[in-house]
């Protein structure tokens, strides 16, 4: 059933980002990132791949995530894999209002790709109201002079209060994928379907995922790292990846 949460109450929730989920992995041996800046609001992490590069990610972290911690299991992943890992700094503060926001998701994202040129195809990738902002990017590219993504990658999204006017364009042959958690109290289905709708007449691919045993598909699940999680969110992308890079 959609959930139609006002957006205040949306920010409010700390499941919407700050807060982790707890996890069986070992820390991971990550690379560390090749740039950081004292204003992440206005820059991007860049994590090289370890291996020949063969693609690029721009992964939208979700609200209040402003450090990359709770994402370094999947980029040490992704990085071992031969995929570069592009981390925008979109979010100064829990204080920072929608429309700063979309400003520096574009400057975030502008900078990112300028550091680090991709080598391959560039997927975006976003949890939550970062998912929301990996599709504004597969809209805007060009508006935002970077190259376009080849497929966009959106894990229980939220739509930003605040988006392009027009929304944008996703060009017609990137694929569009997004996944909806059959448990998730904070967004539902509602940000999903926003984003449809935003890019229509461009079609989106909506999944839910449905709970088990090993795992309920909460808002937060997607931060796990056990064997249930990276089965549901890593292995979708990594198979993605795969597909646009070939054998």
């Amino acid at each position: 059933m959609r959930r139609l949460f006002p957006l205040l109450a949306l920010f409010l929730l700390a499941g919407c980002g700050g807060a982790s989920s707890s996890s069986t992995s070992s820390p991971p041996t990550i690379t560390e990132p090749t740039s950081t800046s004292s204003n992440p609001a206005a820059t991007a992490d860049v994590f090289p791949a370890k291996n020949a590069e063969r693609a690029t990610v721009v992964l939208y972290h979700g609200w209040t995530d402003i450090e990359p911690d709770d994402y370094l299991p999947w980029i040490e992943h992704l990085n071992s894999e031969g995929v570069a890992v592009i981390f925008p700094r979109y979010q100064r503060s829990v204080v920072s209002s929608p429309a700063e926001m979309l400003v520096d998701a574009e400057t975030a994202t502008r900078d990112g790709l300028d550091k680090a040129p991709p080598v391959g195809p560039v997927i975006a990738v976003g949890y939550s109201l970062g998912g929301g902002y990996s599709v504004v990017y597969g809209a805007n590219a060009a508006a935002w002079n970077v190259p376009a993504p080849a497929a966009i990658y959106a894990i229980f999204p939220a739509k930003p209060p605040v988006v392009p006017e027009p929304f944008g364009t996703v060009p017609p042959k990137t694929p569009v994928t997004m996944l909806v958690g059959d448990r998730d109290a904070v967004v539902g289905d509602s940000g999903a379907t926003a984003l449809a709708t935003a890019i229509e007449p461009h079609t989106a691919t909506i999944r839910t995922l449905s709970s088990t045993s090993e795992i309920a598909f909460e808002h937060l699940s997607p931060k796990r790292t056990d064997s249930a999680a990276q089965r549901a969110f890593w292995l979708p992308l990594d198979r993605l990846i795969d597909r646009l890079t070939g054998p």
